[in-house]
């Protein structure tokens, strides 16, 4: 009950400085953010808003990625302290309109609520730029805003992708929408694993078959807290010509 409630006002403090940054100050700021939201299709309520500066709630997915366009800060920062202070401003694909610019998630050795990684999430790219063409294909029509590049340092997940392959996710997944390879944290450690419902029961599967495979408990479902969903990988082939 302590860590959520510290989660909370964590988040209320970056919620408050990310509006300052942006000029959302005054009591007026419930109100405005509020239809800030609602023009973006948005179903959120001002006492609702009223809850995120006051440390009792924080939003859902699709709430809390409208409120970080809304900021202009990185949904991540946002929602876990990582990536970006809000003085410094999402460079998105919409200032270069050809180019589809995805950039690294930036988890560090530690989140900012201090949950150790063991050196199994590594920086090999910062970014990657596509043609528009190519990315809408590849992508299927997903915001350059909603995808982030990780790279794995560890061998569980070999059979679908080696370590240091270059992994494409979707942070605006923030729940279990069915079977495929999330990034979750659960009871203080970050995994990349794949879950599949079984029945009333969800695996945790290691591709690899080295690794045994283990089931969320109905208490370890509700307090997992999904950070996004990979939806793509690219190997990490060099051919040394010289």
């Amino acid at each position: 009950m302590v860590k959520n409630e510290r989660t909370r006002q964590d988040f209320t403090a970056r919620l408050i400085a990310a509006c300052e940054s942006a000029g959302i100050v005054g009591h007026g700021r419930n109100k405005q953010v509020a239809r800030a939201i609602q023009a973006q299709g948005g179903k959120i309520s001002t006492p609702a808003v009223w809850k995120w500066f006051n440390g009792q709630s924080i939003p859902d997915g699709r709430n809390l990625l409208a409120l970080s366009e809304l900021l202009g800060v990185r949904v991540e920062w946002l929602q876990y302290g990582m990536a970006q202070s809000p003085d410094t401003k999402r460079h998105s694909s919409s200032a270069h309109p050809e180019v589809f610019r995805i950039e690294s998630l930036d988890i560090g050795q530690k989140t900012a609520a201090g949950l150790p990684l063991y050196d199994d999430f590594i920086e090999t790219i910062q970014a990657i730029e596509f043609g528009m063409d190519e990315a809408r294909v590849l992508f299927n029509g997903r915001s350059a805003e909603h995808i982030r590049l990780i790279a794995i340092n560890s061998d569980s997940m070999v059979g679908t992708f080696s370590p240091r392959d270059q992994l494409f996710v979707d942070v605006s997944v923030h729940r279990f929408d069915g079977d495929g390879i999330y990034l979750f944290t659960l009871d203080e450690q970050i995994y990349l694993k794949r879950l599949q419902r079984q029945h009333k029961k969800i695996a945790v599967i290691s591709d690899n078959k080295r690794y045994e495979t283990w089931y969320l408990s109905p208490d370890e479902i509700d307090v997992m807290n999904v950070m996004a969903k990979v939806i793509m990988s690219q190997a990490r082939q060099y051919q040394l010509l010289g």
